[in-house]
């Protein structure tokens, strides 16, 4: 099925674009989720009159994505984790932690484009992209401390 693409999507493409994707996949989320809308010829000689005004949307779009995305380039979110004697960590950092201690410096991110596929466990720094735009992410690090669990 042919759709046009309403708004960037992860992984499939960006706003106007024209993409064959699984009927099941359109109906039960795209569609429904406004993301994109099924591509008639009439719907695709309507965005094509609308180009230019879309593209300086899009070109000042990605503008303020890579202006964010270079204001948290590198930076480095430390975490404090307690372990037990024999060096195993309790509890794990998330894509909800990353996105609060962001929240927190003033930078609102969807959990969406936190790349964390599975929680972090270990100890010391671990990179973690972070998703603006398809040709825009930036690189920051996770830096998990240990403290020992007291004896009791």
């Amino acid at each position: 099925m042919k759709v046009i693409l309403r708004e960037d999507v992860k992984a499939l493409g960006t706003m106007g674009d024209i993409v064959e994707v699984k009927p099941g996949y359109a109906r039960n989320y795209l569609l429904p989720q406004k993301l994109a809308e099924i591509a008639t010829p009439a719907v695709i000689k309507n965005w094509e009159l609308g180009a230019e005004r879309r593209n300086k949307k899009i070109q000042a779009e990605l503008a303020a994505a890579k202006e964010e995305a270079a204001k948290i380039e590198g930076l480095v979110l430390p975490y404090t984790r307690t372990i037990n004697l024999e060096g195993i960590i309790f509890g794990s950092v998330t894509k909800a932690d990353v996105q609060k201690s962001l929240a927190e410096m003033g930078h609102k991110i969807s959990k969406d484009h936190i790349d964390i596929f599975t929680p972090i466990k270990k100890i010391g720094e671990t990179e973690v992209s972070i998703y603006f735009k398809p040709t825009v992410y930036a690189k920051i690090k996770v830096r998990i401390d240990a403290v020992e669990e007291e004896k009791k």
